[in-house]
């Protein structure tokens, strides 16, 4: 009976040691492969954001854009208009491509639906383009044909873009989208 008590109590004590080092291996190899995730996530992003840096430094680039409503736009019904995508190009000194714009202005013209957009053709006045720790900013100032625009671009290191267009004679518009090399004209 001894002996049996004696073999039993080895027995299990070399099985709840086997459990334990299969448990500390396994938890060992999950550790290891999300140490390996990580690493292959962390060169995936430091890649994308090279990649968006070259873009950026090129001083060639498209914003391919959706326009944002104002939150006390009083638009019914309209705003599948809204969600189209545009491109708007900035080359070196310039900035081109047209941008849809709802909302209130100093001159009704701006208001119709038929003229109411940016339309870019135009030299930037002044940009500067600065890179901060989780993005980079442009700040562009262009003499518009009846107004001055303020535009703030910010673009994420992942290649987002958001866009705040800031008038002398509109209100504000808004759009968001992502970062394209730039297009040839």
């Amino acid at each position: 009976m001894k002996n049996l008590k004696n073999t039993t109590t080895k027995t299990f004590k070399t099985l709840l040691l086997l459990g334990l080092m299969l448990n500390f291996l396994h938890h060992d190899a999950m550790a290891q492969s999300r140490a390996e995730r990580r690493a292959a996530q962390a060169q995936q992003e430091k890649a994308l954001k090279a990649e968006i840096a070259q873009i950026i430094e090129s001083g060639n680039f498209s914003l391919r854009l959706v326009h944002i409503p104002a939150q006390n736009s009083n638009l019914s019904g309209g705003s599948g208009v809204l969600q189209e995508q545009r491109t708007i190009t900035i080359r070196n000194d310039s900035i081109f491509g047209e941008l849809p714009f709802q909302g209130s202005s100093t001159v009704s013209s701006y208001q119709s639906s038929s003229g109411g957009g940016f339309r870019f053709n135009d030299p930037i006045q002044t940009g500067t383009i600065k890179q901060r720790s989780r993005n980079y900013v442009a700040s562009l100032l262009v003499n518009h044909p009846g107004e001055s625009l303020d535009i703030t671009i910010e673009i994420d290191f992942k290649g987002s873009v958001s866009m705040i267009i800031r008038s002398s004679r509109r209100s504000r518009a808004s759009y968001l989208g992502v970062l394209q090399p730039g297009e040839n004209r």
